[in-house]
């Protein structure tokens, strides 16, 4: 695997993010939340409600923007699978030092990207969905 340290030396790895075993960028944002899934959710005469939860999943989006165009490539190569292991810091956790990892597939991938004659290059936004199974 490519080291993006050298590609772009002022990205950061300090938050922990891996796609599989490789550490990723630190994004620019990210955010997530924390939903409980049922598979019958209904309220009796006395307004009790009867659910039967059966996981709680965590989707997530996370951006960067102002990256060269071989970061984006690189990250979104290691999304183009049908199924990855994604570590992320987790606010809702207090295990693993915060750190939570769910099998997941990504959903919606976004990008923009600008020429910049300067660099020869492309520099650019990535915005992708990450969907826990």
């Amino acid at each position: 695997m490519r080291n993006m340290t050298m590609v772009c030396p002022y990205l950061t790895y300090i938050m922990g993010f891996k796609i599989g075993d490789t550490a990723i960028p630190d994004p620019t944002s990210f955010s997530g939340k924390e939903s409980d899934l049922d598979t019958m959710g209904e309220r009796d005469a006395t307004g009790y409600l009867h659910r039967n939860k059966v996981a709680t999943k965590h989707p997530l989006s996370i951006e960067y923007k102002n990256i060269p165009w071989s970061v984006i490539t690189w990250i979104s190569g290691m999304l183009a699978t049908d199924k990855f292991q994604f570590t992320f810091p987790d606010p809702f956790s207090s295990s693993n030092n915060g750190m939570t990892t769910i099998d997941a597939y990504c959903g919606d991938r976004n990008f923009t990207a600008v020429w910049t004659p300067a660099e020869n290059d492309w520099l650019g936004d990535l915005k992708v969905s990450i969907i826990e199974y």
